[in-house]
């Protein structure tokens, strides 16, 4: 019966366990300039729109408008990845993760400036939290 319980207990706390982290296969969904860690969740985002512009001041200005197209609600982090002239990424301007939240079946728009000048294109990572 103790071992009957401890196994029951083991499962539960592995299912748990399990549950409270986020997906890490490592595998990368891409649409367009979007960048996609979990394979379930990309196939619930479309790409709508995505496009690029310079400021007067030579900043890049980028947008990407998403669409939840599932009736869930899903709390999302996304952070942008500047890209130079040459295909490098500007490590040095990396920007942290942010909370967006994703209603059923909402579009929404994500966008911001790069930080350094130079700045020629984008590419934006989105998680589930």
């Amino acid at each position: 019966m103790n071992k009957m319980f401890l196994c029951a207990l083991l499962l539960v706390f592995s299912v748990l366990a399990g549950c409270s982290f986020p997906n890490t296969s490592g595998v990368m969904v891409e649409k367009g300039r979007l960048f996609i860690e979990d394979p379930a969740f990309a196939t619930n985002i479309e790409v709508v729109r995505d496009i690029r512009e310079k400021t007067t001041e030579g900043f890049l200005h980028a947008q990407i408008t998403v669409k939840n197209t599932n009736r869930t609600d899903y709390e999302c982090q996304y952070r942008f990845e500047w890209i130079r002239g040459n295909g490098m990424k500007q490590t040095h301007a990396e920007t942290p993760w942010r909370p967006v939240l994703l209603h059923g079946r909402e579009t929404v728009e994500i966008s911001a400036v790069s930080p350094l000048q130079g700045t020629e294109d984008f590419k934006l990572a989105m998680r589930r939290r």
